[in-house]
């Protein structure tokens, strides 16, 4: 066995060996002196002729031992190595705003694993950077004011090699918003503040515990932001929090005022048939008419117009005859402001089916993207799996068979990090190499107290697809709602804006049917679907489906009366000629009559 005589302290060392004949054996690095048997970190003697190991973090004599695969470990051959202490330099300001972001210079071994941070008295780091990521490395100054250090950190151990002091000051703000809002309603916030990354400016009930959020906006968006009034009268406070550790710099009272609503429809309406609603109410952001069955749970929803599309709004009466309900709903919490009874009667004639196929997932020149959601929520089991490994299993299995090689491919995880919101793009957008898409996929892993910033991730898609000039098909897969205050609607609706998209939304273990109604309200806002998965089978048949267009049948004054997935089941349509189009694309509508009792194909 052959090693260096002397080396620095955490610095990766070879050692070389000849003549070892059990693979069990291993080699480690122990004090001079140390009992037989004794060992510390360890590289197994295999028939590679050679190992690494690091240097322990504390200066002094040490031996390299080559020790037998059983206890008690007897030392077969032993080598001494003198680690000598390395020191570190750092050169960064000696006073700094919190929350502020700061460059550092440094000198050192630039181990792998070595590290610059932030710590104090309390904590050895609080923040850091690997040095091999760059120099200077730039850091996030702590929230809190107070005395701390930059340190320079030994990868093995942790050993602080070098330090500097830094003061951290305090920083203040305020927030100035109306005293009085309705429910729902969007209004301004001035502020002022320091600004810093990840700052946001949030309303939450009054009284509410520090660090507690609900609708927000980062201040990085503007001066004044705007938010958006819960849909709840009552009592409220608009805060001004700090990016990293929440604190509160300044808040403000706010009265959120009740808002109601009425509607009037007809009596009766014919099944298939489109008839006026009249309604009143507050026509905020995202509120819809829907009918639903007489007496469903609230949070139900069935064929639905949105307000803000005129007065009176144009429902589609169901297929199927019965007694039903109008419900005027809000658009964030779905709270039911207003019913009205309704009976749904038989058309004269039975409705047909419709049959829609289209050749491939994205046409020519298009794209696709997959964003998964590795939240803590996907540790929880179904069936004794955890959702995040039949995610996996479902995820390696579709892009090894239901995408075509070669399609440009990209793939964003968030939820990864521990009360965060990070969004990560795994892999940028090239042709799809089963393989690769695969050992990405088996290294993820979820973290319990992660969050879910599904806004940040679509807003990142139109970067991440920015070189695919055809259509995008984007396929969201999460088990949970935004818990990161972003606005995945107004997201969605800035990519449909700039081009081609269709924004598919799979919902795995999705228990909350306002949750549901919310992701396929989200998905029609993206010319898509919204697709449903229990369990393991549901999952996979969902995600298949996501790689499909969705349709749309529209009549000759373009209202639309039915929806569907192409290459799904057949679709009920009432008797007439319409015009078939992928959702979002005039351009390939085809004709098509649909008879009583009688089944259409269209190819699209």
């Amino acid at each position: 066995m052959k090693g260096p005589a002397t080396a620095d302290i955490g610095a990766p060392i070879a050692i070389t060996f000849t003549g070892n004949t059990d693979p069990r054996n291993f080699i480690t690095i122990v004090p001079k002196g140390a009992p037989e048997g004794h060992y510390d970190a360890y590289e197994y003697a295999d028939a590679d002729g050679k190992v690494e190991l690091r240097v322990p973090p504390t200066a002094g004599d040490y031996e390299i031992r080559l020790l037998g695969a059983s206890s008690p470990y007897a030392t077969l051959t032993r080598q001494p190595l003198k680690a000598n202490a390395v020191t570190a330099t750092l050169d960064g300001p000696a006073e700094a705003a919190a929350g502020a972001d700061i460059k550092v210079k440094w000198t050192g071994p630039n181990n792998d694993r070595d590290y610059v941070a932030i710590g104090n008295a309390e904590r050895p780091y609080i923040v850091y950077e690997y040095t091999r990521n760059a120099n200077p490395v730039t850091l996030r100054v702590p929230d809190a004011s107070g005395e701390y250090e930059l340190r320079y950190i030994l990868g093995n151990g942790d050993k602080v090699i070098g330090s500097r002091k830094l003061t951290v000051g305090k920083v203040s703000g305020s927030v100035s918003a109306p005293a009085q809002v309705n429910a729902g309603a969007t209004f301004a916030v001035k502020w002022q503040g320091p600004n810093n990354p990840q700052d946001f400016i949030t309303i939450v009930p009054a009284g509410a515990p520090e660090r507690e959020y609900k609708g927000y906006e980062y201040t990085k968006a503007g001066n004044p932001v705007q938010l958006r009034a819960p849909d709840a009268g009552g009592q409220y406070e608009v805060r001004y929090l700090t990016g990293q550790t929440y604190s509160t710099l300044a808040s403000t009272k706010i009265t959120v005022g009740a808002v109601t609503a009425s509607l009037q429809g007809p009596a009766e309406a014919v099944a298939g048939s489109l008839f006026n609603v009249t309604w009143k109410g507050p026509n905020n952001q995202s509120d819809y008419i829907t009918i639903v069955p007489k007496g469903a749970k609230e949070g139900t929803s069935g064929n639905y117009e949105y307000p803000s599309r005129g007065n009176p709004a144009k429902v589609l009466a169901p297929l199927q005859a019965g007694e039903y309900e109008l419900w005027y709903a809000t658009g964030q919490s779905h709270t039911t402001l207003a019913k009205a009874n309704i009976r749904i009667t038989p058309a004269k004639q039975e409705p047909g089916k419709l049959v829609v196929t289209a050749a491939n997932a994205v046409a020519a020149g298009g794209g696709i993207e997959i964003i998964l959601d590795a939240s803590g929520s996907m540790l929880q089991k179904i069936g004794g799996q955890r959702r995040i490994d039949i995610a996996k299993q479902t995820l390696s299995k579709l892009t090894s068979s239901g995408i075509p090689a070669g399609t440009p491919f990209a793939f964003r995880v968030f939820g990864r990090e521990v009360d965060s919101c990070q969004t990560d793009l795994d892999i940028p957008v090239s042709p799809l190499n089963a393989a690769a898409v695969d050992t990405k996929i088996k290294a993820l892993e979820a973290k319990n107290g992660a969050r879910t910033p599904i806004g940040a991730s679509l807003e990142k898609v139109s970067s991440d697809l920015a070189s695919i000039k055809g259509e995008r098909l984007v396929v969201l897969l999460t088990d949970g709602e935004e818990t990161c205050g972003g606005d995945p609607a107004a997201a969605i609706a800035a990519l449909t804006k700039a081009g081609t998209v269709r924004v598919n939304i799979v919902g795995f273990a999705i228990e909350d049917p306002k949750l549901a109604v919310t992701f396929s309200h989200w998905a029609s806002l993206g010319n898509g679907s919204y697709f449903d998965a229990k369990d393991a089978a549901g999952l996979s048949n969902a995600l298949t489906q996501s790689m499909r267009a969705s349709f749309e049948v529209v009549t000759s004054q373009g209202q639309v009366v039915a929806t569907g997935v192409t290459g799904g089941d057949p679709i009920g349509v009432m008797p007439g000629t319409y015009s078939v189009r992928i959702k979002g694309q005039n351009s390939r509508a085809q004709p098509v009559t649909i008879e009583s009792k009688a089944t259409a194909t269209v190819k699209l």
